[in-house]
C-alpha cells in the first residue's frame, strides 16, 4: 500500500433552518463563512467544499460578485459541489419522487451554473438513509457517497452498499463525523482515530462545521504537519471529497458490501422519534407531495389530449421548490425553532388552494371530450382499475331532482358494466319545493386505470328511496357486521375498540389508543411510567377513559360508527377499580372522537381519529393487537419494500455500548404489513410514518406532546418549543387491512397508495361539454401498467421536450415483465437514468403498448413520444 495521506476537506454544514431562522443562516453562511473562504482560495491552496444549491440560488440573485467569485473558484477546482442537492433532505420520509427532484433540480443549477458535474453526494446530517438510495444515487449520477448516519458496523469506514435492486454505490463512513478535522490543534489525534477505520492508506478527514467559518491557519497547519515527523510518514493534503476518492479506487481493494437501509443507532443518531414531532408536519407534506403528482399527472394527460393547460410550467416548478424546502432534513422531521415553521404553514395553505382547483380544472377540462350530456366524473390517478369509496358535491337548480335511485355509466358497452351503482346521500339541503339544492352523495365505483368513468344520475321522485338509513345510539349494545372475503368486524361500545374475525380465527382487535408519558424532545421519546392509560384500563390507577354517545348510522354501503369519549387524569375511587365503579372523573386532558367506517363489500377498515390533546408531556398511540408471533414485519419504503425486525425495544436493555439505543420505531411510506404463513394484518396511513411493531402488537404513533427542541442540550441547545406541544385538534386517518396470505398476496402496497391518491369526482356543468375534436366514449384510460407488482412513480412532461416521462418500479422483489398499455399510439421510447438521459432505446412497443423486464426492485423510467 501507498504512503498514507489525509485529505484534509474544509467544507460547511449549511441548514437553511433549525435553530436560527432562513435569514439568519443566510446571514451567518453569505458573510462569515463563504465570502472568508473565498478570500482564503483567492489568496492560498485552501479549498472548499459547499452541499447545496438552495443557498447558492440566493447568492445569485443577491450577491453577484460573490456568485462571480465561486463560479471563478469552482471551474479551477478549488470550490466542489458535493452532494449538491437543491436542499439536503430528509432521506427517509419523502416520496420517492421528491428525493429524485431534490438532486435533479440541484445538480442541474451546478452543471448550467458552475459547470461541474457532481460525482459526489455528501449526506452529512440526514437522519438516516432508505435501502433504494444506492440505486437513486447511481441513477442521479453519483459514484460515490460520503454520509454519517445510520450505520451498524464501524469497520471499514469504506465499503460498497447494495441497494434492494443489487445497485452498488462506494462508500465512505464518517467515523468521527464531518468535524474530523474541526480542530486543527488535534489532527494528530483524528489522524490516529480515523486510521483504525480506514480500509487503505487513504484518509478523507472533514474539517468544517456550521458553527463557525473558515480557519485562516489551515494552509500554515498543512505545511507544518508535513515538514515534521509523523506516524507512517503520512501526507496531509488540502483536497475536495473527489481527490480522495480517484486515490481511493487506485488503490484495487476488494471492497465489503452492506445491505439493507441505514438507519441504526448504534454509531450515529437517526433521532427515530423525530419521525413523530410536529405531527402536522408529516400529515400536510404527505398530502402535499400526492395533489403535487396527480396534479403532475392531470396536467401531462391534457397536454396531450390537447385540453387546455391548467397548472402553468412556471406554477409547477415553483411547487416544487416549495416541496424540496420542506423536505429538508430539519423541517419535515419538525426539530427546529416554532418560528422556523411559519413560513411552511403558509407553503401548505397556498398549496392546498393551488392544486385541488388545479386538479378539478384538468378534470373538468377532459370532460369536454366526452359524448352526450353526463352528470358527474370520477378520475382514477393510479395505473391499474380502482375500486374504491368515493364522494361527490351535486348541486341542482329547483325542481331538478327530488330523489337519487343511483349511478349508470354514460355510455353502453354491453357489459357488467351497465349495471346501476347504488349511492349514499351523505349530505343534503332542500329548495322551497323539496327538491335537492346541494347533495353530497358516496359511492363505490370501479375507474379505469389513470383514467376515469363518466356516471347518469338515476332520478327518482320519492327521496326517502336514497335516502334510506339505520340509526342507534347505546352504550350497551355493540356492533357487528360481515364484510368482503369472509370476515366479520365487532366494535365494542365501551371504548371502539374493533375485532375481526373469519372462521374463528382473530386477525386483530385493534384502535385502542394509549396515552404514555413523554419526557422528551423534538429528537427523543423518554419516559419514567412509561404507558399512564389504555382504554382498556392498563397504566397507572389514577386516570381513566370515559365513552359515551357510541352512535351508529347503517346505509346501503357502509356503516359508519363514532363514540365520543375523553380521557381525565384521575378518577374516584382509584383503589380496587376492579370492584369499585368510579363516581368521580377529574382533570379532563384529552377529547376524543373516533369515527369507523365498514365498507359491505370492502375488507378495508377506514378509521378517523379526532383528538385535541391538552395532556403536558404525552405520547398518544393507537395499538392493534395481533395473534402473529413473526420475528419480523414489512414496510412501505421509497420504490420498494422493506424487512425489519420485531420487539427491536427490548435490545435497548443490553448492555451495548451504542450512540442510540434500539427503540424499535421506525418511518413507513403508507404502509407496515405484519403476517405469517397463512394470515395477516396491514396497517395504511396517511401521514402518520411513525410506528412499532412489539409483542405482537402494532403501534402507530399519533403525537407527542414536547416542549423543548433538546432536552440534554446535546443535540441542539435548550430552546422552548410550545408549538410541537400539540396542543391543537388533530384529525388522524388510516385504514386496517386484515388478508389471508402475506403482504404480496394482499397488495398491500396497492392499497395504501389508493387511501393516499384517491379517486376524485367531480359535478359536470352542461356548459362544461362543448364542442370537442375526437370525442370519446364516457370513459378513458390514458395508461395501465401491469401486473400488479408494478406500481408507477410518476407521470409528467420531460425536463427538456415534449416528451413524456413516465417512472415506475417493482416492489415485491421478483423478476417480472412489466406491460404498458397507452391510450395513444406510441412512436418512440427509451429508457433513461434518472437525469433523463438516455440508455437504450425500447424496441418491444406495438402500437399503444410496451413489453420491458424489470429486476426485482428497479425503478425504470421511460421516455415516450407519442
Amino acid at each position: 500500500m501507498a504512503n498514507p495521506v489525509i485529505y484534509l476537506v474544509p467544507h460547511t454544514h449549511y441548514d437553511a433552518i433549525w435553530v436560527f431562522n432562513k435569514e439568519d443562516y443566510y446571514y451567518i453562511n453569505i458573510e462569515f463563512i463563504l465570502k472568508q473562504a473565498v478570500q482564503l482560495m483567492k489568496t492560498t491552496d485552501y479549498k472548499f467544499l459547499i452541499e447545496q444549491t438552495f443557498l447558492l440560488e440566493h447568492i445569485e440573485n443577491k450577491y453577484p460578485e460573490l456568485f462571480a467569485d465561486i463560479t471563478t473558484l469552482a471551474r479551477k477546482n478549488k470550490i466542489e459541489v458535493a452532494g449538491g442537492q437543491y436542499l439536503l433532505s430528509d432521506v427517509m420520509l419523502p416520496n420517492g419522487e421528491v428525493l429524485i427532484k431534490e438532486i435533479v433540480e440541484g445538480k442541474k443549477y451546478v452543471k448550467e451554473k458552475l459547470h461541474q458535474d457532481v460525482r459526489v453526494a455528501w449526506g452529512a446530517d440526514e437522519f438516516g438513509f432508505n435501502a433504494q438510495w444506492p440505486q437513486i444515487l447511481l441513477g442521479c449520477g453519483y459514484k460515490y457517497f460520503v454520509f454519517r448516519r445510520g450505520l451498524d458496523k464501524p469497520k471499514p469506514s469504506e465499503f460498497l452498499w447494495e441497494g434492494l435492486d443489487g445497485s452498488r454505490i462506494m462508500c465512505h463512513w464518517m467515523p468521527l463525523g464531518y468535524r474530523a478535522g474541526l480542530d486543527l490543534t488535534k489532527l494528530d489525534k483524528s489522524y490516529s482515530e480515523l486510521k483504525k477505520f480506514a480500509a487503505s492508506n487513504q484518509i478523507l478527514m472533514p474539517s468544517g462545521s456550521g458553527v463557525m467559518g473558515p480557519q485562516p491557519e489551515t494552509s500554515d497547519v498543512v505545511k507544518k504537519w508535513n515538514e515534521g515527523d509523523h506516524q507512517d510518514s503520512a501526507r496531509m493534503v488540502i483536497a475536495t471529497p473527489i481527490e480522495f476518492f480517484k486515490s481511493l479506487e487506485k488503490e484495487k481493494i476488494d471492497f465489503q458490501v452492506r445491505r439493507g437501509e441505514m438507519y441504526s443507532g448504534r454509531l450515529s443518531e437517526v433521532f427515530p422519534d423525530s419521525t413523530s414531532s410536529r405531527m402536522w408536519i408529516k400529515q400536510r407534506t404527505k398530502k402535499f407531495e400526492n395533489s403535487l403528482l396527480t396534479s403532475e399527472r392531470l396536467d401531462t394527460i391534457c397536454k396531450l389530449e390537447g385540453c387546455a393547460s391548467i397548472l402553468a410550467t412556471d406554477q409547477l416548478k415553483k411547487y416544487w421548490k416549495k416541496i424540496l424546502f420542506v423536505a429538508m432534513h430539519d423541517a419535515l422531521p419538525g426539530t427546529g425553532i416554532d418560528e422556523v415553521y411559519d413560513e411552511i404553514k403558509d407553503i401548505f395553505d397556498d398549496a392546498d388552494n393551488t392544486l385541488s382547483k388545479t386538479i378539478l380544472g384538468c378534470i373538468s377540462e377532459l370532460t369536454k371530450r366526452v359524448e352526450g350530456e353526463p352528470d358527474l366524473i370520477v378520475f382514477n390517478p393510479l395505473s391499474w382499475e380502482v375500486r374504491n369509496w368515493c364522494e361527490c358535491d351535486l348541486e341542482f337548480d329547483e325542481g331538478a331532482v327530488k330523489g337519487i335511485v343511483g349511478l349508470k355509466l354514460n355510455y353502453e358497452d354491453g357489459t357488467e358494466n351497465e349495471k346501476i351503482i347504488d349511492v349514499e346521500v351523505l349530505q343534503h339541503s332542500l329548495h322551497p319545493d323539496e327538491s335537492f339544492k346541494t347533495i353530497k352523495i358516496g359511492f363505490i365505483p370501479t375507474v379505469p386505470a389513470l383514467g376515469f368513468f363518466t356516471y347518469n344520475i338515476i332520478k327518482d321522485g320519492n327521496r326517502s328511496m336514497s335516502d334510506s338509513s339505520t340509526i342507534h345510539s347505546s352504550n350497551e349494545i355493540g356492533f357487528k357486521q360481515k364484510i368482503a372475503d369472509g370476515f366479520e368486524v365487532q366494535v365494542d361500545p365501551d371504548n371502539g375498540i374493533v375485532t375481526v374475525t373469519k372462521n374463528d380465527l382473530t386477525y386483530f382487535t385493534g384502535n385502542e389508543l394509549n396515552v404514555e408519558e413523554e419526557l422528551g424532545d423534538l429528537y427523543y421519546h423518554r419516559e419514567n411510567l412509561g404507558l399512564l392509560k389504555s382504554e382498556t384500563g392498563k397504566g397507572v390507577k389514577y386516570g381513566a377513559f370515559t365513552a359515551d354517545n357510541f352512535r351508529v348510522l347503517k346505509r346501503k354501503l357502509r356503516s359508519h360508527i363514532t363514540l365520543e369519549s375523553n380521557y381525565y387524569a384521575l378518577r374516584w375511587p382509584y383503589r380496587l377499580t376492579d370492584k369499585l365503579k368510579p363516581i368521580l372523573f377529574r382533570h379532563k386532558y384529552i377529547e376524543i372522537k373516533k369515527e369507523i367506517i365498514i365498507y359491505n363489500d370492502l375488507s378495508r377498515i377506514d378509521f378517523i381519529t379526532h383528538i385535541h390533546d391538552r395532556h403536558p408531556h404525552s405520547r398518544i398511540r393507537v395499538r392493534f393487537e395481533t395473534p402473529i408471533t413473526s420475528k419480523s414485519y414489512w414496510s412501505g419504503t421509497q420504490f420498494g419494500a422493506i424487512r425489519r425486525k420485531t420487539n427491536q425495544f427490548y435490545s435497548n436493555k443490553k448492555k451495548m455500548k451504542m450512540s442510540e439505543k434500539p427503540t424499535g420505531i421506525f418511518p413507513a411510506l403508507e404502509w407496515v404489513d405484519y403476517s405469517d404463513n397463512d394470515s395477516g394484518v396491514s396497517i395504511l396511513n396517511q401521514g402518520i410514518p411513525s410506528h412499532e411493531i412489539r409483542d405482537h402488537s402494532i403501534y402507530l404513533t399519533l403525537l407527542r406532546s414536547v416542549v423543548v427542541l433538546s432536552s440534554d442540550g446535546i443535540m441542539g441547545p435548550c430552546i422552548p418549543t410550545p408549538d410541537a406541544a400539540e396542543v391543537k385538534p388533530y384529525t388522524f386517518r388510516y385504514s386496517v387491512l386484515p388478508h389471508d396470505g402475506d403482504w404480496r398476496e394482499a397488495a398491500s402496497y396497492r392499497y395504501g397508495m389508493e387511501i393516499n391518491m384517491p379517486l376524485v369526482s367531480i359535478q359536470v356543468t352542461k356548459t362544461e361539454n362543448t364542442e370537442y375534436k375526437n370525442k370519446c366514449l364516457g370513459k378513458f384510460s390514458f395508461l395501465e401498467i401491469s401486473p400488479k407488482n408494478i406500481l408507477i412513480s410518476a407521470l409528467r412532461m420531460s425536463e427538456d421536450s415534449e416528451s413524456v416521462i413516465v417512472r415506475f418500479f417493482e416492489t415485491e422483489g421478483k423478476r417480472t415483465v412489466a406491460i404498458l398499455k397507452f391510450g395513444k399510439i406510441i412512436k418512440s421510447a427509451v429508457v433513461t437514468d434518472l437525469l433523463e438521459n438516455e440508455i437504450r432505446k425500447l424496441e418491444q412497443i406495438k402500437n399503444n403498448a410496451l413489453q420491458i423486464e424489470v429486476e426485482p426492485y428497479r425503478i425504470i423510467t421511460l421516455k415516450l413520444e407519442f
